[in-house]
């Protein structure tokens, strides 16, 4: 199937981000993508200014994405700020033809901006059933932690969904941690970062196979990027060199308690 990502370029301008979001989905529609990963808060950016005009109901949030998505076998992963009961949430959603199948609110908020000014972390990992297979969803910052991909990936995730907002000056950090993850996991990671803006993200997002090998990996502008991948070679690579089952969980249970 074809994977595709949607390095987007985010504005303080939650209707014109929208707009691009839409129309990278369009793009990843024609090439006949399976699924396509969009940025971290692809509604709003981390602009305050934004986080106003986020919408009290995720559904009327995401309308648009949910209508261009109605009659399409398309399967859409981003993250976006979700407004609940007054609470803001970075959240991962997982959407196929109208519906949201599931969503993830990211766990582990950034120290080093506001993020934690101004959202509540989630309090639950996520491995979706979905069109694609098994999906399992991180957001940005928490690639850095190897323990949630390894539960996800012990959860049975095939592929491995990041959304991000990663800064230019740690941007070498982000192409190692996506190989990381998928080396140690046995999985496919797709990691979408963003690209320009006025905060200048320098994108690089990636498409990475189970062997770690970067299949494609975008540029610095605004573009959508893809490859062909196969999720049964992930069950062949994990029963052909079963690392994963050689995990000792007794040396560590005092460390992780």
């Amino acid at each position: 199937m074809i994977v595709a990502i949607g390095q987007l370029r985010i504005l303080p301008d939650r209707n014109v981000n929208i707009m691009k979001a839409l129309s990278l989905i369009k793009r990843a529609i024609q090439v006949n993508a399976s699924i396509v990963v969009l940025p971290e808060l692809f509604n709003t950016g981390f602009y305050p200014e934004s986080y106003e005009q986020v919408e009290e109901n995720l559904e009327d949030e995401l309308d648009f994405v949910l209508r261009l998505s109605e009659r399409r076998d398309i399967t859409i992963v981003g993250s976006v700020a979700e407004r609940d009961e007054g609470r803001l949430f970075n959240t991962a959603v997982v959407i196929h033809r109208g519906e949201i199948l599931a969503k993830y609110r990211k766990t582990h908020l950034f120290p080093l901006n506001e993020e934690r000014k101004y959202f509540v972390p989630g309090e639950k990992l996520a491995v979706v059933d979905s069109p694609v297979g098994k999906l399992g969803l991180m957001i940005c910052y928490e690639v850095r932690f190897p323990e949630i991909a390894r539960y996800l990936a012990k959860k049975g995730a095939e592929i491995i969904a990041v959304p991000a907002e990663f800064p230019e000056e740690r941007i070498n950090h982000w192409r190692v941690l996506l190989r990381a993850r998928a080396i140690e996991n046995q999985c496919y990671v797709l990691g979408a970062n963003c690209a320009e803006g006025e905060d200048k993200y320098p994108g690089h997002s990636m498409i990475v196979d189970p062997w770690g090998n970067v299949l494609v990996e975008a540029g610095d502008r605004q573009e959508i990027i893809m490859a062909e991948i196969d999720t049964e070679e992930v069950e062949k690579i994990r029963k052909e060199y079963p690392f994963l089952e050689d995990f000792r969980k007794d040396l560590f249970k005092e460390e992780f308690r």
